[in-house]
């Protein structure tokens, strides 16, 4: 699979969903990435685990992020 067909699948989703899915889910992305960061500081784990939970809470909480920042309004002037 290219790079480009992943990109058009990608917008292909995210086309499909309405501006509040698009804000809930980036909602809770955010905390489910807030809680795998939160869970290294009080579970005693590996560090090898905690180094790949801690990059997937990271992952989370970007995409999070970005899926907040595309829930605007779309066509309006800024």
């Amino acid at each position: 699979m290219s790079l480009s067909q992943v990109s058009d699948r990608v917008k292909e989703v995210d086309d499909s969903l309405s501006e509040q899915q698009k804000f809930r889910g980036g909602a809770v992305l955010l905390v489910g990435g807030t809680v795998m960061i939160g869970m290294l500081a009080f579970v005693n784990l590996d560090v090898a685990l905690q180094v790949i939970i801690g990059l997937m809470g990271i992952a989370l909480m970007v995409l999070g992020t970005l899926s907040i920042g595309t829930s605007g309004i779309r066509g309006r002037p800024v």
